[in-house]
């Protein structure tokens, strides 16, 4: 299971830095990030190496954050890899609720962030699908 971070902004410039600033400071190495924009506020979804600690010290930073579970699960880097896992999921009538991903090795491995209602039970489909789910 991956803790996944939010962090709900308003969107001016310099924002973004002084999370990095914080998370900088506190030697915490960013992994994935996502932005949302919605006109005047933001969210900003990351994943760090120490999810827990990264929390802890933006809302120690008066950061409007929050902590959620989410699926984090390696798929090939090849075309149509999250179409299977979308369809392993739909089958099993699970609702992707919000999903990002990056290419962890090109040409062999990207990994796959997904939101869902039901962390554990998508885990436990995407393990029996053979697919490797990850701690992050």
């Amino acid at each position: 299971m991956g803790k996944q971070i939010s962090i709900f902004v308003e969107n001016k410039p310099g924002k973004i830095s002084k999370i990095t600033e914080v998370l900088k400071n506190a030697k915490i190495n960013l992994r994935a990030m996502t932005i949302a924009d919605s006109g005047s506020f933001g969210i900003i979804k990351i994943m760090t190496d120490n999810n827990q600690k990264a929390y802890n010290v933006l809302k120690e930073s008066n950061f409007l954050v929050t902590l959620q579970d989410v699926v984090v699960v390696e798929i090939p880097d090849r075309i149509g890899s999250f179409h299977k896992v979308a369809k392993i999921l739909e089958k099993n009538k699970v609702n992707i609720e919000d999903a990002y991903g990056f290419i962890k090795t090109e040409g062999v491995k990207a990994v796959l962030i997904l939101k869902v209602k039901n962390v554990k039970i998508v885990e436990k489909i995407l393990k029996e699908s053979g697919y490797n789910v990850v701690e992050f």
